[in-house]
């Protein structure tokens, strides 16, 4: 089975959305990923068009018929998450919330990850979104609640992505990455290890904090990846504040 996915931080209201927007959906137009996996996703009437919050207009926009909007942060009128656009069939969802250390100064914002499984063509795909907290220790235990979590669903094969806020050489990749039973694969380090793959900040690039990650490492073979959004359209205006990962994957196991 193969399959096409991607992954951005789309950086909420921020900038000049509705010009932001139109870039976005261009993108997606263009690379027809079967699966979205989107940060920052903001539900806010203020700024709402037409009633729908983003995740919605980026559907109508690029015409995905199923999509799932998994809020983080909620207040009466405004709410912040996960998003997910598929092609597909989402046969089931899941939350998991990352409890909040009241002790740390750094981690002040809610964070959750979600989980779908999508029908497929030929088979179900778990996928996993999820964007992690700016505080080092918060990352850690979210990372290790996570894995415990996703492998406590299922034995199946597993893809997660988004913005992880850390550096591939963090204590919270090298959990994921080593620690982790089974432990994951990093698909663009398979595919271009000579690479940076540096995702933000989108105008000049130079960390590297989004990822596509799957396990086990022999259930899948990446058959490209690639990075998105780098360029700035006449005004000087990017897709968003990170760059895009696509990747194609294709199940082995």
């Amino acid at each position: 089975m193969r399959l096409k996915v991607m992954t951005l931080n789309v950086w909420g209201y921020n900038g000049d959305w509705e010009r932001r927007r139109g870039l976005i959906g261009e993108l997606l137009q263009r690379e027809q990923p079967d699966v979205v996996g989107l940060q920052e996703v903001c539900d806010w009437r203020r700024f709402n068009a037409e009633g729908d919050h983003q995740l919605h207009q980026l559907a109508r926009l690029a015409g995905y018929p199923f999509s799932h909007f998994q809020p983080a942060y909620r207040r009466p009128d405004k709410m912040l998450g996960q998003g997910i656009l598929s092609h597909h069939p989402l046969v089931a969802v899941a939350c998991l919330p990352f409890p909040q250390d009241p002790n740390d100064p750094k981690d002040t914002e809610d964070r959750v990850a979600v989980w779908t499984q999508v029908a497929m063509p030929d088979g179900i795909v778990e996928i996993a979104v999820t964007h992690l907290s700016l505080s080092p220790m918060a990352r850690e235990r979210s990372v290790r609640r996570l894995v415990d979590w996703l492998w406590r669903r299922s034995d199946a094969p597993k893809i997660l992505m988004g913005d992880l806020n850390d550096a591939p050489n963090s204590p919270t990749l090298r959990f994921l990455l080593c620690e982790a039973t089974p432990p994951l694969a990093d698909a663009w380090a398979l595919a271009h290890p000579d690479e940076h793959g540096f995702t933000f900040p989108s105008h000049a690039p130079q960390h590297r904090i989004d990822y596509v990650l799957f396990a086990p490492p022999d259930a899948f073979v990446v058959d490209d990846i690639h990075l998105v959004g780098d360029t700035h359209d006449a005004n000087g205006t990017y897709p968003s504040d990170h760059l895009g990962i696509v990747a194609v994957l294709r199940i082995i196991a």
